[in-house]
């Protein structure tokens, strides 16, 4: 009844396995909030002799089709929550309703009101759910069948009151009709769940095993406590309780002889900052089996210093070793030093020359991506093995490497390998998404006591070792969600789904949240001991996004979405007294969150520095004023016509590049795209029309804007344009097609959507980042550029060794910025989304560096300022321009204001005055109150994106 319908093979056919894995369509899949009762109907399960499934009286029951059935193409079957089969809907009234169930016109939900114990047959009592638009069709349908609804009783959302007497709670029917919740007091009840944790809960600390080599902050030792007691409990899951023998589900009335399974794990939903990475690491190094600490070989003796952690980042060509003892054995090599410096010595640092290639005796199978990167240190003198461990994971016949390595100091890992290896699973699979990557490592780097030895895979790019044994033998192995995604593609032959793990960790765990995309159904088919999910948003629009998180730590019945949605959701969403009781004590039992403000023991969690925010208006000179009044005089008179003539939606990307033009020349007047005035002008084909549009929605978005997509209402990821010229997240509008097929319609102008006519854009592209735009124009500076030079030369005379980051959507404007920085002898670095990853990895450690002499200044592109980075070391931060999505806004402003921050940091905005830029402000705060109420039960809908829209365009533009 429930069946999402394989949106694999749709997507397959498409070879887009991997794209689906991103963004989120939630919404578009089968909107169960938006659904009424039609009303209910009593029928009868026959042929429960046959049939080994049992229920209990006023127990849900499943319904579903069975077309295949060689007696009745008609036939229903009836399961228990288990999924057991009970039984099978009497046949006339199967036939009525096979339509409804194969036309999705309905939900068919049961409950057995009593005789559950009877022999033959039993009573079922049916509610029937669906859309307001379909009710005709599901009365006329059941009608023709000789069938009617009793008209629905005053409902409470968890079904209706005739529940008989006989066994189980009764309801009796509330006084008062159930009230929906309005996005606010949702909201509220959401973060009074998180505050209800009482503190006396959780207060008891742990500290971390030896081979953590942080001290844990007292939050931290909580955190830990809290987490290792989970993993180690066998309480029985919510919502079970014991009775005379039976384990009995009080929701959903379902009973069973075995214990259900504890939930090893749970929602770890501290606040962005507050250090979930570290507390995850320590977990991993102090709770192996039986509460000990992960086995792990220690490094002692004097003679051999151990390469502490291996890294093998198979794409990239190089590895990253951690100790500063990097010196092989003598006689294997002789090192100079090493010029394609690893990750962790950037490019600031002085240049090294190139090293010759180890040679392994016997093995020279070792191939260019497993060139060993190796630094001279100040202590030749110390001596390291070659590592087996690295070597069996790179090398097939590393024999000869583990016959000669077998000496002081490895013989006893190699004991305590085999000791463990028949007690069950050892490694712990995190997947995070790829941007937080890099974060993971350099944690990894900076939390694990050098004196250990971990072994951690990054399974990631295309050498990854598709071996389960090698991944099973890690301590570690790290993934992203779409490689994850794109292995489970390739059907039955993803090694990742091999290997029984010991743990598994999904950080930045809602991005797991639509449950119809591919790495959602990748991560839920992992089979694993003990599940987390790491997220500061568990909820980001509304109750829907949990599901996924809790059917992956399989919590029993929810697994099953129908369960989930009869006990929960739709009790929730309709206000049914004791609906959020139940969120609140699922909630509670499996999640720890505390925020930046919580308190410890009566002291704040987290000391940070304060953050200010301040603006700063900018006046333009006369000249630039005269060309932003001239393009703006244009472009409202443009888009006024849109509006008489009633075809502003259809001129979105004129308008778009309306507003970007003018966004563009409150920075810099070489920004302004090279269209001049060029409307899509009415003599034009319609085909012709077409293309300009789709190659002026192209500018927009290959200057780095950062536009929203009005399905999902965030910023764009991967973005398409429609032959319609608007434009959307891909994974979205695959969905919207997907679920509209064959007749699918743009959601914002109802014209005609086909998969062959979307067109992918590359965001953020640099056209030639020596000179901006136009080699063959003379720099000039403007009035932005003059005020950040200001702030820059004064923030140094009055304190050389402050950092700062310089934020913009356009990296052709952070490209026109380099030239004065260079010429006041700044030092600086770059970070944008056209950039490499390793790239990337390279000018963050960089700029995080104290060495005298690191950059200064790094220019940041919004884009790539988002998730998982830490740029700590910056403590002022120059955003010059606005974004049209505040959350993207904080989300940069949060790189660098979280733990480890030690100065208080300054943001300093720069708004030119009298501009869109000002009203750029006024509809952000707007979005901010908006998202204030944030965990809302409904999305807009299409017509309300499209009002929204509007009134935006509106007020930028001043009309």
């Amino acid at each position: 009844n429930y069946s999402s319908f394989s949106s694999c093979d749709f997507y397959s056919n498409f070879g887009l396995e991997d794209l689906l894995s991103v963004g989120d369509t939630s919404g578009t899949e089968e909107d169960t909030d938006s659904t009424v009762l039609y009303g209910t109907l009593r029928g009868s399960v026959v042929g429960l002799r046959y049939y080994t499934g049992i229920v209990n009286n006023n127990e849900m029951v499943a319904l579903q089709r069975e077309p295949n059935n060689p007696y009745d193409k008609n036939a229903v079957k009836v399961n228990n929550v288990n999924g057991d089969q009970v039984g099978h809907i009497k046949k006339e009234l199967a036939a009525a309703l096979a339509g409804i169930m194969d036309n999705r016109l309905a939900l068919v939900e049961g409950v057995v009101p009593y005789g559950a114990k009877n022999a033959f047959t039993m009573p079922v009592q049916m509610s029937f759910w669906g859309r307001e638009e379909n009710k005709e069709a599901v009365l006329d349908q059941l009608k023709r069948h000789g069938f009617k609804l009793a008209p629905p009783l005053k409902e409470c959302g968890f079904g209706p009151k005739w529940i008989s007497e006989r066994a189980g709670p009764s309801y009796s029917a509330p006084v008062h009709a159930a009230v929906q919740l309005t996005t606010e007091q949702l909201k509220s009840e959401f973060e009074k769940l998180f505050d209800d944790l009482k503190e006396n809960d959780r207060t008891c600390e742990m500290e971390g095993a030896e081979a953590v080599g942080t001290l844990l902050l007292p939050h931290q030792k909580q955190a830990l406590a809290w987490m290792v007691s989970r993993e180690n409990s066998n309480d029985l899951p919510p919502f079970w309780e014991e009775r005379s023998n039976f384990y009995y589900n009080i929701l959903t009335n379902f009973a069973e002889k075995e214990q259900p399974k504890s939930v090893l794990g749970g929602i770890l939903a501290d606040d962005m900052g507050l250090g979930k990475t570290l507390t995850t690491i320590a977990l991993i190094l102090t709770n192996f089996q039986d509460g000990k600490p992960l086995p792990l070989e220690k490094i002692t003796s004097d003679k051999f210093y151990e390469l502490k952690t291996m890294y093998i980042f198979h794409k990239y060509n190089f590895f990253l070793y951690e100790d500063s003892s990097h010196v092989m054995e003598p006689g294997v090599c002789n090192i100079k030093k090493s010029e394609n410096t690893p990750l962790k010595y950037s490019s600031c640092l002085p240049k090294r020359d190139k090293a010759k290639k180890p040679r392994y005796s016997g093995s020279s199978d070792l191939g260019e991506s497993e060139e060993w990167l190796l630094r001279q240190t100040e202590t030749t003198s110390r001596v390291i093995q070659e590592d087996a461990g690295l070597a069996s994971v790179l090398l097939p016949s590393s024999t000869c490497l583990k016959r000669k390595t077998k000496r002081k100091g490895t013989a006893s890992i190699q004991s305590v390998e085999k000791k463990y290896s028949d007690d069950g699973p050892r490694a712990t699979l995190i997947v995070c998404p790829l941007s937080v990557l890099s974060n993971w490592i350099d944690q990894f780097e900076q939390h694990i006591h050098q004196d250990f030895r971990v072994k951690i895979y990054v399974y990631y790019g295309s050498d990854r070792s598709k071996d389960p044994s090698v991944l099973s033998e890690q301590d570690i192995v790290l993934t992203t969600y779409n490689i994850l995604a794109t292995d489970y593609g390739i059907r039955g032959d993803s090694p990742l789904h091999k290997v029984k793990w010991l743990r598994i960790v999904l950080d930045e765990g809602h991005t797991i949240r639509n449950p119809n995309a591919q790495q959602t159904k990748a991560a839920l088919n992992l089979e694993g001991h003990r599940r987390w999910v790491l997220t500061g948003t568990p909820i980001q629009n509304s109750v829907n996004d949990l599901w996924s998180l809790i059917s992956f730590l399989k919590l029993k019945p929810f697994t099953d979405r129908e369960w989930w949605h009869r006990t929960i959701q739709r009790p929730v969403t309709m206000g049914a007294p004791g609906g959020l009781g139940r969120l609140q004590s699922l909630i509670r039992s499996i999640t720890l969150r505390r925020t930046k403000t919580s308190k410890v023991k009566g002291k704040p969690i987290l000391e940070l520095p304060e953050r200010k925010v301040l603006i700063q208006h900018i006046t333009l000179t006369e000249e630039e004023r005269q060309i932003y009044q001239s393009v703006k005089k244009e472009g409202k008179a443009a888009i006024s016509r849109f509006f008489s003539e009633g075809t502003v939606l259809a001129h979105y990307a004129d308008i778009l590049g309306v507003l970007l033009r003018l966004r563009q020349l409150c920075c810099h007047p070489h920004l302004c795209l090279n269209t001049s005035s060029s409307f899509s002008v009415d003599n034009k084909t319609p085909e012709e029309l077409h293309e300009t549009l789709v190659s002026k929605m192209k500018l927009v978005l290959s200057s780095g804007s950062d536009e929203e997509c009005a399905v999902c209402l965030e910023s764009l990821t991967l973005p398409v344009i429609t032959r319609c010229a608007h434009v959307f997240c891909k994974p979205c509008i695959f969905e919207v097609i997907r679920s509209e097929q064959p007749n699918a319609r743009c959601p914002l102008c109802r014209n005609e959507l086909r998969l062959e006519h979307l067109v992918e854009c590359p965001q953020e592209e640099e056209i030639d980042s020596s000179s901006g735009r136009k080699s063959d124009q003379k720099w000039i500076s403007s009035s932005k550029i003059n005020a950040l030079m200001h702030a820059l030369i004064e923030l140094r005379r009055d304190n050389p060794a402050a950092k700062c980051l310089v934020v913009s959507q356009f990296t052709t404007f952070l490209s026109l910025i380099e030239n004065p920085l260079k010429e006041s002898g700044f030092v600086f670095t770059r970070l944008d989304g056209s950039m490499a990853q390793k790239k990337r990895v390279e000018a963050i450690q960089c700029f995080q560096s104290s060495q005298a002499g690191s950059p200064t200044v790094m220019l940041l592109s919004l884009k790539a300022g988002g998730v998982g980075l830490n740029l700590t070391a910056a403590s002022r931060v120059f955003l010059m321009d606005p974004a049209w999505n505040p959350a993207a806004e904080d989300q940069c402003f949060d790189r660098c204001h979280r733990l480890g921050q030690k100065h208080n940091v300054v943001i300093t905005k720069f708004i030119v005055k009298d501009s869109v830029e000002e009203n750029m402000l006024k509809i952000q705060k707007k979005k901010k109150k908006l998202a204030a109420g944030a965990f809302a039960t409904k999305k807009p809908s299409a017509s309300e994106v499209k009002q929204t829209k509007i009134n935006e365009i509106k007020a930028l533009i001043d009309l």
